[in-house]
């Protein structure tokens, strides 16, 4: 006998539920001496079912293997121990049984009862007999499977039917566990047929594994065939590479870096395989042979000098050269790109087997389209891509290991040039593996508040659909939310001199909070100030209007005698002097000159001269003209200036008449003062322009 206890359960209050599967040969059955229509496996089986078992519907299924002369049964039963029972297949035949060996022919008619002792439990389980025609539970043999042809996409096989009725095939890929059943049945119009099936929608060069089944009028499949493998032959690349590039200046030496970058076909899609890449390329107007080189990488760095450059780049396998993808480019004018913004990472799981990225295109140049990418962080060469169109900022990553951690990066790209790649770490259970940390303030003023923050890796396992930075003050809130590109912001249109609560929360839970004080503000003060300022300006002004139309219409001004000279001198006169007369002595002004003999010097006041002319007259050719500043300081009274005054016009009169012994003509103007200063002598000096004039004579007589 051979029986197969099939070992799934399930332990709920030390409750087991088995499934079981026997398998029994006619060689395995014996007879029963006391029941000639009975064949069992044990003889102790030939007893009749004792008043204590019990007899239970297990819901039991049979069927027939002619080719092998056996009876398989299958069932479920639950039991409080865990330990497996004893099975027992007992047989009873409609007829007399000469011999159990010939009891599994397809005309016999055959009740079976099922029986399960526990001999720890000390129970044992008798089923309800099910009564079954061999010829209507026959289960068609295995069938054998060959393959006959394959192309890049499909595969041929054949089999021989061993019976009427249809037949299904089942194929994978090679590594997978996962078997995909085709949509239709294969016919079996009769037995010995040979049949053929083409398997569709496959991968090119990869192994499949292909198995099927038959099944007959019984409706009985039979066991999956052997499963056969088959290596599907490359396909040539059937559309061109997606090729972009950046420029990078090399100081030093005056080059370029040219970075190429393409996408084809995407190895988490169907598509051909690619072995390698063939880049060319050479400068535009040279008529020599383009440099060629193959690259297993998605990416190539070329050194270039300044200028245009024609490029090409395609794929190949076995198969041939796929389309090429043609780049035109000018080293020395190539503009800055700036990276995408704000990109995060959701999770969907358990409720889907996905997660969503999500970014957010740059303000400056148009985006035609953007790259993502994904790739396990321990095994970067493996990994996935898709494209997403510019109108388009997310893309939905689906099928990926819940406990591998990838690098998902989101390049943008700008007609055919590059811009930088923004990556971030995440995972299907836990979404983006970054968190900020370190808020702290930066800067406050008045109505600004400046906060700076730190990203780092995930320190644990939790799932964050996002983070955020508020400040608070009751009911007024600043929220802003913060993404992976971003390590600082300034709060603005704050209350000045208020205090704020900074609050940073990760979904909603506060994570850390600080409180923050704005700076004073001056400008309502002064405001406040100012209009008093004014008024009082304005009270003082119109006071002092008041004051002095008031003072000067009923206070008159009275004169005093100190405002003036006059009252001065009636006030406090001077002291009275004698009368001292001074007159100039000609000899005073006589000049020795170089010979050490006297020159006479004339004294003239300039106005009274006529000309210079009538001077050279009175003058000899060797008289000298020099300018001379006299101050005479004599003041007395009315009639001491008169005198002083005949004297002097005397002396002039009698020097007209000798232009030589002229002395002086001049004199300071008169003052008339008044009766009252008659005895009185003042000074006052008063200044007049003189000429002297020299004259190289002989000394005067005496």
């Amino acid at each position: 006998m051979d029986s197969w206890c099939l070992a799934t359960w399930m332990v709920l209050n030390f409750l087991c539920v088995f499934a079981y599967e026997v398998t029994v040969r006619n060689t395995d059955l014996k007879s029963c001496e006391k029941d000639k229509q009975l064949c069992v496996i044990d003889p102790r089986d030939c007893d009749p079912r004792p008043p204590s078992a019990i007899q239970e519907s297990l819901n039991m299924f049979c069927y027939y293997q002619i080719d092998q002369y056996s009876v398989t049964c299958n069932w479920s039963e639950t039991f409080r121990s865990p330990t497996e029972p004893e099975l027992s297949l007992i047989f009873r035949s409609v007829r007399i049984v000469y011999s159990c060996l010939g009891v599994f022919i397809p005309l016999s008619t055959l009740s079976i009862t099922a029986k399960m002792k526990n001999f720890v439990m000390d129970t044992e389980i008798w089923s309800q007999p099910l009564t079954i025609r061999l010829h209507d539970a026959v289960k068609p043999s295995q069938p054998v499977l060959t393959v006959c042809g394959s192309t890049a996409n499909s595969i041929n096989v054949t089999w021989d039917s061993i019976c009427e009725g249809d037949c299904r095939l089942r194929y994978r890929a090679n590594g997978t566990q996962v078997w995909t059943e085709v949509a239709d049945t294969v016919p079996a119009g009769e037995e010995d047929q040979i049949l053929t099936y083409n398997i569709k929608g496959l991968l090119p060069f990869t192994v499949y594994g292909a198995a099927v089944a038959c099944r007959g009028d019984s409706n009985i499949w039979s066991d999956w065939s052997s499963e056969v493998t088959v290596r599907t032959p490359d396909m040539i690349p059937s559309r061109p590479v997606e090729v972009c590039y950046t420029v990078e200046k090399n100081e030093p030496s005056g080059s370029f870096q040219l970075r190429l970058r393409w996408q084809d076909s995407n190895p988490c899609d169907p598509g051909s395989r690619v072995l390698a890449y063939q880049v060319s390329y050479k400068p535009e107007g040279n008529e020599q042979l383009p440099e060629i080189r193959n690259v297993t990488d998605m990416t190539d760095l070329l050194e270039v000098e300044p200028g245009n450059y024609s490029i090409t780049v395609r794929a190949f396998n076995t198969a041939g050269y796929g389309p090429v993808a043609q780049l035109y480019i000018d080293t020395q004018r190539v503009n800055f790109l700036p990276p995408v913004r704000n990109l995060w990472v959701y999770s969907h799981f358990p409720a889907k087997n996905a997660v969503q990225v999500h970014w957010q295109n740059p303000s400056g140049p148009l985006v035609s389209h953007s790259y993502v990418q994904w790739y396990p962080e321990a095994h970067p060469s493996i990994g996935c891509w898709i494209t997403v169109e510019s109108w388009n900022s997310s893309a939905l990553i689906e099928d990926i290991d819940p406990y591998t951690p990838y690098l998902i990066s989101v390049i943008p790209v700008y007609g055919q040039q590059c811009g930088p790649s923004w990556s971030l770490p995440a995972s299907l259970q836990h979404g983006a593996l970054m968190e900020a940390v370190q808020m702290k303030l930066v800067g406050v003023t008045k109505k600004t508040v400046t906060v700076g923050w730190v990203w780092q890796r995930r320190s644990k396992p939790i799932r964050v659909g996002g983070y955020r930075a508020m400040l608070r003050r009751g009911s007024e809130m600043h929220p802003i939310s913060l993404w992976p590109d971003q390590w600082q912001h300034t709060f603005s249109q704050l209350t000045p001199s208020t205090e704020y609560s900074l609050v940073l929360l990760a979904d909603n839970v506060s994570k850390h909070t600080t409180s923050v004080q704005t700076s004073f503000d001056e400008v309502p003060v002064v405001a406040a100030a100012t209009p008093l300022l004014l008024l009082a300006v304005v009270v003082f002004i119109f006071f002092l209007l008041f004051r002095t139309a008031c003072k000067s219409y009923f206070f008159p001004t009275i004169s005093s005698p100190w405002s003036s000279k006059m009252g001065h001198w009636l006030i406090n006169p001077p002291p009275q002097k004698t009368l001292d007369m001074k007159v100039l002595d000609i000899e005073d002004y006589r000049v020795v000159d170089v010979l050490g003999d006297k020159g006479l010097i004339l004294v003239v006041p300039r106005q009274e001269r006529s000309s210079k002319k009538d001077l050279r007259e009175d003058a000899s050719p060797l008289m000298h003209t020099i300018k001379l500043d006299v101050c005479v300081s004599e003041f007395a009274t009315k009639r001491e200036n008169s005198a002083n005054d005949d004297f002097l016009r005397r002396g002039g009169e009698e020097e007209e008449e000798n232009a030589p012994n002229q002395f002086l003509e001049g004199l300071c103007q008169e003052w008339d003062f008044s009766e009252g200063m008659t005895n009185h002598n003042s000074h006052m000096t008063c200044e007049t322009e003189y000429i002297f004039v020299e004259q190289i004579s002989p000394p005067l007589k005496q």
